[in-house]
């Protein structure tokens, strides 16, 4: 059973377990510090379940916000060391790259995902591994430099429909749509997707 923290952009509690997946948004004015615990003992309970029953805590490590990410981060880390539990941390941009069937890909890959109006988190793949710092870039202002050796993958339909006409055309089956969810998760961990058993903080310094 794998509990997940993603605090990126709000306060998200899921729980895996098999085919089974809980998902909560915790909506607080409090510091997020002074309420974790008590708000996950609570989501466990209305689930059925108990921190004994949790194998692995995943947090998701970005990007979003630097204190949601910090936070998550503290806690299963600090779980770990009383409780031995397995703790990982995968980014949104990881996830999303795990799901994309190798076979429709070019090598590169360049994944966007939106933020808010036409701003968008941006990082660039070769296949499994990132290559480049992740950025916050804005549409209307940078527009998108591409190149047909690249494969567009994208979580919101924004961010096809802000492109002119004609870079949707010349880049036609390059542009991939892909949700960003957590349902996968559990499998992606234990295929060894991707190396997550330490996590560390997906910060971007143009966000905060």
């Amino acid at each position: 059973m794998f509990l997940v923290l993603d605090f990126t952009q709000s306060l998200r509690l899921s729980l895996i377990n098999k085919n089974q997946y809980f998902s909560k948004e915790l909506k607080s004015k409090k510091n997020i510090s002074e309420i974790l615990i008590l708000e996950i003992d609570k989501f466990l309970k209305k689930s059925k379940t108990n921190i004994k029953k949790i194998k692995s805590i995943v947090v998701i490590t970005g990007p979003g916000s630097f204190t949601g990410i910090r936070s998550a981060l503290t806690y299963a880390k600090s779980l770990k060391l009383i409780s031995k539990l397995n703790v990982f941390g995968l980014s949104k941009f990881e996830i999303i790259n795990s799901k994309i069937k190798e076979s429709k890909l070019n090598e590169n890959q360049c994944i966007f995902l939106h933020f808010k109006d036409n701003q968008f988190f941006t990082q660039s793949f070769i296949g499994p591994k990132a290559t480049g710092e992740a950025k916050l870039i804005n549409l209307d202002n940078e527009g998108l430099k591409y190149n047909n050796q690249t494969t567009y993958i994208y979580d919101d339909i924004l961010f096809e429909e802000n492109l002119n006409n004609n870079i949707r055309g010349n880049l036609g089956k390059n542009l991939l749509f892909i949700d960003y969810n957590l349902i996968e998760l559990e499998q992606i961990i234990l295929n060894n997707t991707i190396d997550c058993s330490d996590p560390k903080p997906l910060y971007i310094s143009n966000y905060y």
